[in-house]
């Protein structure tokens, strides 16, 4: 499709910026405006979910949630991949790059988005668009601070995923990464 640029926009009646193609969803199509301050009930994210890797293994983090978000309903110092939302208009691989030097304190070489998920998310009604990333770094993160406490830094193949993920059951991660690392 081609860019939308400033001369598809014409004022409306009160003098803002509107489409000069005026779509109106019949399905529940998505068609949003710029993003809102605070999260709300029946609102929707895209956030992106970063599975770390170098070379043949695969690394998660233990620490007590992801830096910036609720701590999960288990006990605490679990495992997670790196995580969060994508900032308005920011490219994917900068969003994958950003998130993962904040919240692992390394560079990312290499990412490729493998598979997009869309639910509705039960605690909140918030509609969740997530890109999954299998992002290559450029070196093993380590313990200490980076967003948060990482407690361990845990590596890992397809074959002996960890059981005690915060948010990924053992069984689904295994499949996962059968299927699409």
């Amino acid at each position: 499709l081609p860019a939308v640029s400033r001369k598809d926009y014409i004022k409306d009646q009160q003098g803002d910026a509107t489409m000069s193609f005026n779509y109106i969803y019949k399905n529940n199509e998505a068609n949003f405006g710029k993003p809102l301050r605070k999260q709300i009930k029946g609102g929707m994210h895209i956030t992106i979910e970063i599975i770390l890797k170098k070379g043949n293994k695969f690394i998660a983090l233990r620490r007590d949630s992801i830096p910036g978000h609720e701590a999960p309903h288990k006990k605490r110092k679990c495992l997670f991949f790196c995580h969060d939302l994508i900032r308005y208009g920011e490219d994917i691989e900068d969003a994958v790059k950003r998130i993962v030097k904040r919240q692992a304190g390394v560079s990312v070489e290499d990412c490729k988005v493998v598979y997009i998920d869309s639910s509705v998310q039960s605690k909140d009604d918030q509609w969740a668009i997530t890109p999954h990333v299998i992002a290559e770094l450029k070196a093993i993160p380590k313990t200490g601070f980076s967003g948060n406490k990482i407690y361990e830094v845990v590596l890992f193949n397809k074959k002996d995923v960890p059981k005690d993920f915060a948010w990924w059951p053992r069984k689904d991660l295994r499949e996962f990464l059968e299927e699409f690392a």
